[in-house]
């Protein structure tokens, strides 16, 4: 791993494994760490000035996330995210979601939207702001919420599941394919279809906000195979 963290700044007292998770993320983000190059975590415990606990702890959470593979005997790496793993990903995110927004508009409460409205104003905060992280954490952020406030059980749960692999390659996806504006402005039709609770809108909505990002990694015309409606293109969401 070559050296490009000789312009860190100093940790400040508090959880050390948090921040460092959140350093290398943003490293990984930002392509100051490459797919495929290795994470040595005795080189990174020293550019920190901490021991390799922390570091250990940070690297487990994002192998967890899918951002980093940890591979035994041969150490760690970032993550190449193959064509395959990216279909499945979005096959199933797509169903998913299309699901949640139904039950969003049968059994959210009333005030629910007003989280939902907040995750897209920090979305524009952050795209502001030229804040990718911040931009990834509300668009997570916004989409959890629809599995949370769902009224089913069970949806969060699945959320829970598929998360760490989708905030990965949203992750890349969000920095290659989308301006961080666009981004945010992709959450709007979105938010008002919840709030006029039209299921069948929604869902659609939902499947197409999916599904665009898919289109755009694989060539502007990609389809997520499986799909009931994969021939369709999809509408101006991500």
């Amino acid at each position: 791993m070559t050296d490009k963290t000789s312009g860190r700044a100093p940790l400040v007292t508090g959880l050390l494994s948090e921040q460092i998770y959140d350093a290398i993320r943003a490293d990984i983000t930002v392509g100051a760490l490459t797919p495929g190059e290795r994470l040595v975590e005795a080189e990174l415990a020293r550019s920190f000035g901490v021991s390799q606990a922390p570091v250990r702890d940070a690297l487990r959470r994002l192998a967890h996330e899918g951002l980093v593979l940890q591979l035994p005997r041969r150490g760690t790496y970032v993550a190449e995210i193959s064509d395959d793993q990216a279909r499945r990903s979005y096959l199933v995110r797509e169903a998913l979601e299309a699901v949640a927004a139904r039950e969003f508009c049968a059994h959210a409460p009333d005030d629910a939207t007003d989280a939902l409205k907040v995750c897209v104003d920090r979305m524009f905060d952050a795209s502001r702001a030229g804040d990718l992280n911040a931009v990834i954490d509300a668009d997570v952020a916004f989409h959890r919420a629809v599995f949370e406030l769902s009224g089913n059980p069970l949806l969060p749960r699945m959320w829970a599941l598929v998360e760490p692999v989708l905030r990965g390659f949203t992750a890349i996806s969000n920095k290659v394919y989308f301006h961080h504006d666009e981004v945010a402005k992709s959450h709007l039709p979105l938010l008002e279809v919840f709030r006029e609770r039209d299921a069948d809108r929604a869902a659609e909505l939902a499947q197409e906000h999916v599904r665009i990002v898919w289109q755009r990694v694989d060539g502007e015309g990609g389809e997520v195979p499986g799909t009931a409606d994969s021939g369709r293109r999809a509408g101006q969401h991500r």
